[in-house]
């Protein structure tokens, strides 16, 4: 069975949460087994059992069992990448909800999540995604309380002023209720339940209209745009193309790799990658193309970038270039976009 593989913001915005607590991230990464490099490389994957390490010792040295929970409490929206910059886009906490479903796997492929509209309710179900390994199966605590708490904690940061934050009629969670609950209720509000058949969010569909803070129709097509992309990507992870990718996403920095560099660290020669990218209807200028894309749009919805630094961390030849490239990929230049 192939092991589920989760984004790198992940663990990055979890060693930064650690820091918060006083760790230092070589401290950190020494006791979770984990290679520091991964840190700098925010664009890639890794192995969900390399998080799973990070959760025990992030446990073990901190003593705080709800660790979870209190990381949902300060994350930062951008840890989610581009499935953070879909959920801002939103216009509604329901439409945020539903979004979190369909691109999950891009946060963590071990993740299944479901929402499902039945009369008065919205149900989010959440839990261990079936065909691939995961400790999510074994170990899943941790990581399905701060994604709950996460959906709680988020959804009412970010309704607007006009708009009554959505409060949970239920929260549910399949594993047994811990010695103290003190901080599940703080966070998560009374109508709390361990022991369940299944872990979920439960909301009322009129709750779930309240408009959300950061609202951009025109930023939510250009993010889901490239979430899609990634997503089909990622479901073809076996195969030789969406392992390009990921390797083009951890490794362009102010120029693209040659392919001679990716094929090596494959174990592959030049002439099989571009045959396997040839029968999978690709090749390997259309990868790094859209590399680049999903790294601009990321860059660019950063405070205090500029299409200067962009142009040039992505390897191109001069702003200009960049830019005719931009306006290709959304019909729009890299100050307009950044306008939006």
């Amino acid at each position: 069975m192939t092991e589920a593989t989760i984004a790198t913001t992940l663990l990055i915005d979890f060693v930064a949460f650690l820091g918060r607590r006083g760790l230092g991230a070589d401290t950190v990464c020494a006791a979770a087994g984990i290679d520091p490099r991964w840190l700098d490389e925010p664009n890639s994957r890794l192995p969900a059992s390399a998080m799973e390490r990070l959760w025990a010792a992030g446990e073990r040295l901190t003593g705080d069992p709800d660790l979870g929970l209190h990381s949902a409490e300060s994350y930062n929206p951008g840890a989610l990448s581009i499935v953070g910059y879909v959920i801002l886009s939103c216009r509604t906490a329901g439409d945020a909800l539903d979004r979190l479903a369909r691109y999950a796997p891009l946060l963590n492929e071990g993740l299944h999540v479901h929402v499902d509209h039945a009369g008065d309710l919205t149900t989010c179900r959440f839990g261990a995604a079936e065909g691939v390994q995961s400790f999510l199966h074994h170990s899943p605590r941790q990581a399905i309380e701060t994604l709950a708490a996460g959906i709680v904690l988020t959804l009412k940061r970010l309704a607007n002023q006009q708009s009554e934050p959505p409060e949970p009629v239920s929260v549910g969670f399949c594993h047994a209720a811990p010695a103290d609950t003190t901080e599940h209720r703080r966070l998560l509000g009374p109508a709390l339940r361990f022991d369940q058949a299944e872990n979920s969010v439960v909301y009322q569909r009129t709750a779930l209209a309240a408009g959300m803070l950061s609202a951009d129709p025109a930023l939510l097509e250009v993010f889901e745009g490239d979430a899609r992309r990634r997503l089909e990507l990622l479901k073809a992870r076996g195969a030789v193309s969406g392992r390009v990718q990921s390797l083009l996403g951890a490794r362009l920095r102010g120029e693209v790799p040659s392919l001679a560099s990716i094929a090596a660290e494959l174990a592959m020669s030049e002439r099989s990658v571009q045959r396997s990218l040839s029968e999978e209807s690709t090749s390997y200028r259309e990868i790094v193309d859209e590399v680049r894309k999903g790294l601009a749009l990321s860059h660019l919805s950063r405070p205090g970038s500029t299409a200067t630094d962009v142009a040039f961390l992505l390897g191109f030849s001069e702003p200009s270039a960049f830019t005719r490239a931009f306006r290709r990929w959304t019909g729009a230049s890299p100050s307009q976009y950044k306008l939006a």
